[in-house]
């Protein structure tokens, strides 16, 4: 493939695409495909739970999940409501309907781990220093509000530190806890040097990561002009600031670039 020169590239199906032509990445990557009637029939056949989400969308807005029932039923969920259907093929129609000309993914779901019994996700940011190398930042777990699948603080989402997630929800030790911060920075910087591979004028990323109840560490999404408010949160009270004054440096270098 190749590189694609959008600085903010937000189809999740393009980032998705980029990710998945790299073998290595796989491994962090749910099965994903564009919808249609039949790709929705056969994702459902194959997983218990799917996610729909807009190929174009930002915090979470628009996600239905999907849970398979019997053979042939299944119940999708809104943000606000519940619809129940006997038969895959009616689902598949009335979300053909309900999308219209908007194009949506359908991604196999996670079996995230929970915090008092609601999801938890994570936030990880890196961006490109003056080197043109990946900085890590940090990460800040974000837990769901009650009744909610999607954790973004436009849904009521709350801020919660990564060794608390994972000493509440996985029992990890604080002897262990520095062995998670290793892998979750190996895994972000793999998945940021394959962005850039392909979208080479990127300088900024928001991943989007999920823990399973076996512990394997998913890529939900890519974001690459992300949302940094959740690090006010940070244990480290000066983080928030450097991310800002970073961010900000960044984005007038690119509109300094373009009025040139």
């Amino acid at each position: 493939m190749k590189g694609n020169l959008l600085k903010y590239p937000g189809r999740k199906w393009l980032k998705h695409e980029a990710l998945w032509s790299e073998p290595e990445l796989r491994t962090y990557l749910p099965e994903t495909e564009l919808f249609s009637p039949q790709s929705f029939k056969e994702m459902v056949g194959r997983h218990s739970v799917l996610f729909l989400k807009p190929d174009l969308g930002m915090q979470g807005q628009g996600i239905l999940k999907v849970t398979r029932g019997g053979e042939d039923a299944c119940t999708i969920q809104t943000a606000s409501h519940t619809y129940r259907f006997t038969s895959l093929h009616t689902a598949a129609t009335k979300l053909e309907q309900r999308f219209g000309e908007k194009r949506y993914i359908v991604q196999q779901g996670i079996d995230l781990i929970r915090f008092k019994g609601n999801p938890v996700d994570y936030r990880v940011l890196l961006l490109i220093s003056a080197n043109e190398k990946w900085k890590f930042y940090g990460i800040m777990g974000k837990v769901a509000a009650k009744n909610q699948f999607v954790t973004n603080y436009s849904s009521g989402g709350k801020a919660i530190g990564l060794h608390q997630a994972l000493a509440h929800t996985l029992r990890v030790s604080k002897k262990d806890a520095p062995k998670w911060d290793e892998r979750i920075k190996v895994m972000s910087f793999k998945i940021a040097e394959g962005m850039k591979r392909h979208f080479p004028n990127i300088t900024e990323l928001g991943l989007d990561l999920a823990i399973d109840t076996k512990q394997h560490i998913w890529l939900l999404e890519a974001n690459t002009k992300p949302q940094f408010q959740l690090f006010r949160f940070h244990s480290d009270p000066q983080l928030f600031g450097k991310i800002a004054s970073s961010i900000r440096s960044l984005r007038s270098t690119d509109e300094a670039k373009e009025e040139s």
